[in-house]
């Protein structure tokens, strides 16, 4: 992952796994924050916490990109890719957060992590989260 964030406003709270509705332009909701047709994380977002071990959705927007990369990173360094050159579409992947994902060095949470989106045709073109959560299941 490169360096360099571009924060944006998410649509909505990032919650355990749940089946997405299917990815059409007609069925992602607008708000002032993100508009229709902006590449974009929408889940998580700022703030959020996820527990290792458990499975969240993560949604994205990428309208008129077919192939995308999606990456982690924790503190600024990266964690490696979640998905590489893979279909845009559907918009979203459940992700189980993988214990050990900060616990395995030695820490009981991470408030530094990030999400990178890339076209994966042209990397340069890319959005990334604001800092999230993730701590250790108890």
């Amino acid at each position: 992952m490169r360096s360099g964030i571009l924060v944006l406003a998410a649509l909505t709270a990032c919650r355990p796994a749940e089946k997405a509705p299917p990815a059409s332009s007609d069925s992602v909701a607008t708000t002032d924050s993100v508009p229709r047709n902006a590449f974009a994380i929408l889940t998580p977002k700022a703030g959020d916490t996820l527990v290792e071990g458990t499975t969240y959705t993560i949604r994205w927007k990428a309208p008129g990109v077919l192939k995308i990369n999606l990456g982690a990173a924790m503190g600024g360094h990266d964690k490696g890719y979640l998905l590489s050159d893979a279909p845009a579409v559907p918009d979203s992947l459940a992700w189980p957060v993988p214990v050990g994902f900060v616990t395995g060095f030695g820490l009981n949470a991470s408030s530094d992590m990030r999400l990178r989106l890339e076209d994966a045709s042209d990397p340069a073109h890319y959005v990334e989260t604001g800092p999230f959560t993730i701590v250790a299941k108890h």
